[in-house]
C-alpha cells in the first residue's frame, strides 16, 4: 500500500517533504527516498524469513542512521522499532518506534514517538500524512 510517490505533511511540525517508495529484488524488499528542507535519506526495507520481522535500514544527511525492526500489529499497523544509546543521557537507550497505518481514504500515516524509559512513557517525534503524487 505504500509503493508510489507520495507527498507528505508533517502534522506536528507543520512541515512538508516527498518520498518515493520502490520495490526491489522481484519484491523481497523496498526501498525508501525521503526529501524535505534540510533533510534528506532514505531506507532499505526487507522481511527477514529467519526471525520473521521487517528490517529497515535508514541514513540521512544528518549523519543519522538508525536500525528498525518489528513488523505488522493486531490492528493491521506496521510498527518498527530501533534501540540506540541517547546522546543526552550517556546509560541510557532510545527507543525511536515508527508506526505506519493505511487510512480509509488512502492515504498514508507514518507516526513516530521516542521512548527513553524502556517503552513505560513516549513522546512524539512526527505525525506524517502521506498522499499520492502519482
Amino acid at each position: 500500500f505504500w509503493l508510489g510517490k507520495w507527498n507528505a505533511y508533517d502534522r506536528l511540525a507543520k512541515t512538508p517533504g516527498t518520498s518515493v517508495i520502490e520495490s526491489l529484488y522481484n519484491g523481497c524488499g523496498f526501498r525508501e527516498s525521503w526529501s524535505e528542507d534540510g533533510l534528506t535519506g532514505g531506507s532499505i526495507n526487507a522481511y527477514l524469513a529467519a526471525d520473521g520481522k521487517w528490517h529497515q535500514i535508514w541514513v540521512d544527511n544528518r549523519g543519522g542512521i538508525r536500525e528498525f525492526v518489528g513488523g505488522p500489529d493486531a490492528q493491521g499497523r506496521m510498527v518498527m522499532i530501533a534501540r540506540f544509546p541517547s546522546q543526552r543521557m550517556p546509560g541510557r537507550q532510545v527507543w525511536d518506534r515508527m508506526t505506519f497505518s493505511k487510512e480509509p481514504d488512502g492515504r498514508v500515516r507514518q507516526y513516530s514517538d521516542a521512548s527513553t524509559d524502556e517503552g513505560a512513557t513516549w513522546t512524539p517525534l512526527y505525525d506524517n500524512i502521506y498522499t499520492r503524487a502519482d
